[in-house]
């Protein structure tokens, strides 16, 4: 079965889709947004610190732009070693193309720091909602910056080939209905097909070993159906909805 196939399948089966669920939980609304995450450019190079400095505040000012605008609903940088996504944008726009070409207008782009790769993702309605009133309200509110856990959901050494497959998404799918029960979760939701990326798994403010191991218990995780990658973000308060 073809990749593309494959994440359909996974999508029609993950994050609260499935009958089954529907008739156990509400399913929350979910929103289509593009996950932007930007990439170290392998041609960057060093660079004295006031030109970086240039860049940052360009960047910065482009950020507060985009948000403007009401393209942006969230933005933050990435806190990894070593580092393999320098941030993320999270757009609310109309399109794949739109999203990739309002990206790759970033400062950090154009100036060979970053490249671009951008994901479409089902996420929870409401990301920024609840962070841009109460900044309308009062521009001094705190953004209070703390890391959240990251997960990228990937397809597991077994996604091709494990004949329980359907089974072991369905006991994801309760799983994460149960992280976010217990509290631990910021946001979640798949990535729609076609696409080499299944989900995101987005935590509280938590240690990044009890994230890890949360989704270690995971069924599917455990059966090699899915492989979860980890990342440090930084977010500000009041941006995601759960």
């Amino acid at each position: 079965m073809c990749r593309k196939m494959l994440s359909a399948a996974f999508l029609a089966s993950l994050f609260f889709l499935s009958s089954a669920a529907a008739q156990t939980t509400q399913a929350p609304a979910t929103t289509r947004y593009f996950i932007v995450f930007l990439r170290p450019d392998p041609a960057r190079k060093h660079l004295p610190d006031n030109e970086l400095e240039r860049i940052q505040a360009a960047h910065m000012a482009n950020i507060q732009k985009m948000a403007a605008d009401g393209v942006m609903v969230s933005a933050g940088p990435f806190d990894d070693t070593p580092s393999t996504i320098s941030g993320i944008f999270i757009f609310k726009v109309d399109s794949l193309d739109r999203a990739k070409s309002i990206a790759q207008q970033d400062p950090t782009v154009l100036e060979h720091r970053n490249t671009v790769d951008v994901h479409p993702w089902d996420g929870p309605a409401g990301i920024g909602d609840e962070y841009f009133r109460l900044h309308r309200l009062d521009p001094k509110t705190p953004e209070n910056m703390q890391i959240h856990p990251f997960c990228i959901l990937l397809p597991g050494a077994s996604w091709q080939t494990h004949p329980d497959r359907k089974t072991l998404l369905g006991a994801h799918e309760r799983y994460i209905v149960d992280l976010r029960k217990q509290g631990i979760l910021s946001a979640a939701g798949p990535v729609a097909p076609p696409d080499e990326l299944l989900g995101f798994v987005v935590f509280r403010p938590i240690p990044l070993e009890k994230a890890q191991q949360s989704l270690a218990d995971d069924p599917a995780v455990k059966a090699g159906l899915l492989r979860a990658e980890f990342h440090n973000w930084w977010s500000s308060d009041h941006v995601l909805p759960w």
